[in-house]
């Protein structure tokens, strides 16, 4: 497919960071490439960056040269990386539009701004189409293609085939805000925000995060990496499009941003980089096991798991209940006294505990290793028990310490991501698979969401959503509907 790119003539508008690697994936692929900024001399010292750039990766940039934008006139493909502001967008599209000839294609690297409004600035929408290059673009596979409302099919197969020639890989949504990402990571920066403010430490979240998810990063350090401001954005851009008290972003954002805590790139956001490294706060809030003493675990509950084998002169009991307890639940703990740990992050269990009973959230990582969240709240009097030291070490699996919050840390943030994906599908914007493929090699996680949907079940996510919504009464957590369709069909 790098034929399609072949002889194509791309201008590109914005050499930030996202503008410079957009241009050398496109002479990569054999593409000429003229590169425009706010003015000559921006345009000129964005090219030495961008040779210097590609220098340090070793890599030749051939193809590439500096120019005006009245040379779009002669383009193929036109690609808006300017600053993410609708105004600016729009005046520089409109310029575009008396330059240009009548076969241009407009694309914009905009990671939320709709892509209708932008065509209608450029004056022929059928022409305009989103094409959102995930940073740094010269190593991320992803690229989201949208579609406006009035974008050409003919285009949109057209840029569909280009990403394909470029060696990336497409994903297509409607024109929606922040689009498939964006969009769905929504809740896992909102959930982990919210953590903090109910007094889960910043590394604790990161930990749980990654350790249970497997995601490659906590969403805290992640959010600490693009910008917090960035994020502040995006978030009031989709509460404002959508209207839905679920989009609001946490006050404790807005703080920070307004006292200049903005990230890692100011020396502070959700970390003190001047203290310590995000890395080794998270490894500090990880607990390695105790050193093994002998014990046999056994797995019991209405969702007993299968458990690594164990042996010893005493037995530990599991039990696995991922839903609201019920009287009989109750008394199945109660009657195992001080040898049990209750495996479930359902916040109903706080309120009916037995006292001598640990709790804990187990989980088999990505990695095929086991993470536990374990609860101790002072506050609420819970405690990590003896019991719960003990089947740590028989079964070799490392914890971080929570508090006893509804849905934990990872149930909570996972699930949330769920039914953001299952809203987006429910809604057009985008088909099932590109959701998994857009999160996998958009995020780097380890599994898509409806892989994850299907490997946990919906009934099980649906419950724990109904639970979450029920015990903190916010709108965040209410079950979208082709979940709950999903979930009561698969109980026929």
């Amino acid at each position: 497919m790098i034929t399609e790119a072949m002889g194509l003539r791309v201008m590109i508008a914005g050499l930030g960071p996202m503008g410079r690697g957009i241009a050398r994936v496109f002479a990569r692929a054999h593409a000429e490439v003229d590169v425009v900024d706010i003015s000559p001399e921006f345009t000129e010292a964005g090219l030495e960056k961008i040779r210097a750039e590609a220098e340090a990766d070793r890599e030749p940039v051939v193809g590439v040269s500096a120019a005006e934008l009245a040379a779009v006139a002669t383009a193929d493909l036109f690609i808006d990386a300017v600053a993410e502001r609708m105004d600016s967008k729009c005046d520089l599209l409109a310029q575009v539009a008396r330059l240009a000839g009548p076969e241009l294609i407009v694309a914009s690297n905009t990671s939320s701004l709709s892509i209708g409004e932008l065509g209608q600035a450029f004056g022929d929408p059928s022409r305009v189409v989103g094409m959102h290059f995930f940073n740094p673009p010269t190593k991320m596979r992803l690229v989201e293609v949208i579609a406006g409302g009035r974008t050409s099919g003919k285009v949109l197969a057209r840029a569909r085939r280009l990403v394909d020639a470029l060696g990336k890989t497409p994903v297509v949504c409607r024109d929606s805000p922040n689009f498939i990402v964006n969009r769905i990571c929504r809740p896992l920066y909102y959930e982990a925000q919210l953590l903090l403010t109910q007094g889960v430490a910043v590394p604790v979240v990161d930990a749980a995060v990654s350790g249970a998810l497997g995601h490659p990063m906590g969403p805290l350090t992640l959010l600490d990496f693009t910008g917090l401001h960035t994020h502040l954005g995006s978030s009031e851009t989709a509460l404002r499009e959508f209207g839905d008290p679920r989009y609001r972003p946490i006050p404790v954002v807005r703080s920070l941003v307004r006292a200049g805590m903005t990230g890692r790139a100011a020396g502070r956001g959700f970390y003190d980089y001047a203290a310590e490294k995000p890395r080794q706060a998270i490894d500090k809030a990880v607990q390695a096991p105790a050193e093994a003493t002998g014990m046999r675990v056994v797995a019991a509950g209405p969702d007993a798991v299968q458990l690594p084998e164990t042996s010893g002169s005493e037995t530990l009991t599991l039990y696995s209940c991922h839903r609201p307890p019920t009287e009989f639940d109750v008394a199945a703990v109660a009657a195992l006294s001080g040898r049990v740990v209750v495996d479930s992050a359902d916040g109903h269990w706080l309120d009916v505990l037995p006292a001598e009973a640990g709790w804990l959230r187990l989980h088999r990582s990505p990695r095929d290793e086991l993470f536990a969240e374990v609860v101790h709240d002072e506050l609420a009097g819970i405690r990590p028990t003896p019991t719960v030291t003990a089947m740590l070490a028989a079964l070799r699996a490392t914890s971080v310490e929570v508090l006893a919050l509804p849905g934990l840390v990872a149930e909570r943030l996972a699930y949330c991501m769920i039914n953001e994906a299952c809203a987006v599908v429910e809604e057009g914007t985008a088909s099932r698979a590109d959701v998994d493929t857009a999160l996998t090699l958009g995020m780097n996680h380890p599994q898509g969401p409806f892989e994850l949907l299907e490997s946990v079940g919906a009934a099980e996510v649906y419950t724990s959503l109904r639970s979450m919504a029920e015990l903190m009464g916010d709108p965040r957590y209410r079950p979208a509907q082709l979940l709950r369709r999903q979930s009561l069909g698969a109980a026929r």
